[in-house]
């Protein structure tokens, strides 16, 4: 989800019984529903009441910059932990239309800017293409 979807998000808007967060305002004005990944559904089912309202009162901008800092890895925006799911959903074996649909894309042409393959990654794809014989000698040469 976008900072702004996530922060604006109320709790009206959580659907547990279907496991998915319905957003109403999005960026491209088109609305959508984004499945919960089981610890989010665990986070959102554990915290206190009421439910109504905000889900999020407080942006966490100084907690998130200390961790980021804390964690050493200076220059991480927010924004960046949305191009991070959309290159592990890819290189864990998800489909660039259900991505394109998940981070609510108009155009599987922005879902591509996002989609960053790691060298290991496409190494690995291209270890696919390759005979099992040339893959083994290659393997035990070494």
């Amino acid at each position: 989800m976008r900072q702004g979807e996530q922060f604006g998000l109320t709790w009206d808007r959580i659907d547990r019984s279907r496991g998915v967060i319905k957003l109403e305002i999005t960026k491209n004005g088109k609305r959508r529903e984004v499945p919960m990944r089981q610890p989010v559904y665990n986070i959102l089912a554990g915290m206190p009441g009421p439910r109504e309202g905000k889900v999020w009162p407080h942006y966490p901008r100084r907690a998130f910059e200390n961790a980021v800092k804390a964690a050493g890895l200076e220059g991480l925006h927010w924004h960046d932990l949305r191009h991070l799911f959309a290159s592990w959903f890819m290189m864990r074996g998800g489909s660039l239309q259900a991505l394109k649909e998940i981070l609510g894309h108009s155009n599987i042409t922005m879902t591509l800017k996002y989609a960053h393959l790691s060298p290991d990654h496409l190494r690995s794809e291209m270890a696919k293409t390759e005979k099992p014989a040339e893959r083994f000698s290659a393997i035990s040469s070494t």
